[in-house]
């Protein structure tokens, strides 16, 4: 009896199977690549986008609504954190925060 050997049989491919394995695996990977890849980076972009505009109207309407609101209300009532609340602010430069934390109010300006 043989111990610690091992016999591994390699098969010798042709050049028609490395034809068939090579176009087959280019064409299906580029095409399905590319295809579902821009489709999936345009789809993302468009929905970003509008997703920030809209949540960046309905956070100006919410202050509008309620000059006294804080970041974490309007966080829980639009389902995001209170940073991403703060960073859309940060892009709004018609709504500012006047005053100290418990007794000051949100102002919206006219937009220029």
């Amino acid at each position: 009896m043989k111990s610690g050997c091992v016999v591994v049989t390699f098969k010798r491919s042709t050049k028609s199977d490395t034809q068939d394995v090579t176009q087959g695996g280019t064409q299906g990977g580029t095409q399905g690549g590319t295809q579902g890849g821009t489709q999936g980076v345009t789809q993302g972009v468009t929905q970003d986008v509008t997703q920030e505009d809209t949540l960046d109207e309905k956070i100006e309407k919410a202050i509008k609504d309620n000059f006294n609101i804080t970041t974490e209300e309007l966080a829980k009532q639009f389902g995001v954190t209170s940073m991403t609340i703060k960073r859309h602010l940060a892009k709004l430069p018609h709504i500012r925060y006047v005053g100290s934390g418990y007794s000051g109010h949100w102002e919206v300006l006219d937009k220029e």
